[in-house]
């Protein structure tokens, strides 16, 4: 082992949520010398590395993008000057995470690297706003692909011969053609849809639709990316049936991992600060407030 080299650890930061972080990321960023991280990562998240140089590499949809070339360059070289480095991804590295692509320029360079996996979309996403992808009696398993890099429309009929729940991640600015090869290969417009827009952060948005209302519910692909959208699964009714299910409590002041908050995330809510907090998504539900919280 070269004596200089430091050590790389790609590290699954999950889909958002604090929460959902492993207690191995939660270490890994606290040792952190400089953290390469992508844009779908949480600023609290980014907290836990409180002395590491930060540098983002992230790709925004239809924005600014990071090479991966440049990024695994990036990697190599920090690994290289003998620094403690994280690449912070959404989700896990594995799922859609081009970790693999990392790892093999790391092993090039003979740059020591592990992987600390993360909460992925599939369980941290549709989990947490009541999707259950698999129930006794009722679905057995699912399917799942990317809509991304889809050249030929035919493979999403393909997808859609599956006999149970299909995920899509990826899939927003393909909505019509998903809808329209899904629905030619037998399936029913009336089928049930889930979206779940920005999922696990303060922004989340869950839209329910059919099949046949699809690419209607995501006529503007701005408003609902990065999103999940999953086919022929519904939210469960006892989430629906939460007496503050979908809505926003607004805190101007106080914690969010307070026991407050938390009582009121069991009756559905989703907690937020006020201050500095993003516009509300067009289809978002009304916004709540709290008695610390002035009226917006």
């Amino acid at each position: 082992m070269n004596e200089k080299s430091g050590i790389v650890t790609l590290v699954g930061a999950g889909p958002g949520d604090p929460d959902l972080l492993t207690v191995g990321a939660a270490r890994a960023l606290n040792r952190a010398e400089v953290v390469l991280y992508d844009n779908l990562v949480c600023p609290e998240i980014l907290e836990y590395a409180a002395t590491a140089e930060l540098v983002n590499v992230g790709k925004q949809p239809f924005g600014r993008q990071t090479a991966q070339e440049t990024i695994n360059g990036m990697l190599v070289r920090e690994g290289s000057l003998g620094r403690n480095v994280v690449r912070l991804k959404g989700g896990d590295p594995f799922i859609f995470g081009r970790g693999t692509e990392e790892i093999e320029a790391l092993h090039r360079a003979g740059i020591p690297f592990r992987v600390i996996p993360g909460v992925t979309s599939l369980n941290g996403v549709l989990g947490a706003a009541g999707v259950a992808l698999t129930t006794r009696g009722r679905n057995r398993g699912f399917a799942v692909f990317s809509g991304a890099g889809v050249t030929d429309v035919s493979e999403f009929a393909r997808w859609a011969g599956y006999p149970g729940p299909v995920v899509i991640y990826m899939g927003v600015h393909r909505a019509a053609e998903i809808s329209a090869q899904f629905l030619a290969a037998g399936r029913a417009e009336d089928e049930p849809v889930c979206v779940i827009a920005r999922g696990g952060t303060p922004r989340e948005v869950v839209g329910e639709t059919t099949l046949g209302r699809l690419a209607q519910l995501l006529a503007d692909p701005a408003e609902w990316t990065p999103a999940i959208i999953a086919i022929g699964v519904e939210r469960e009714h006892s989430f629906n049936a939460r007496p503050l299910d979908r809505k926003l409590v607004v805190f101007n002041a106080g914690s969010l991992d307070s026991q407050a908050a938390d009582e009121l995330r069991a009756l559905g809510a989703r907690p937020v600060h006020g201050v500095g907090r993003e516009p509300s998504h067009p289809f978002a539900r009304e916004v709540t407030i709290t008695e610390d919280a002035k009226t917006e």
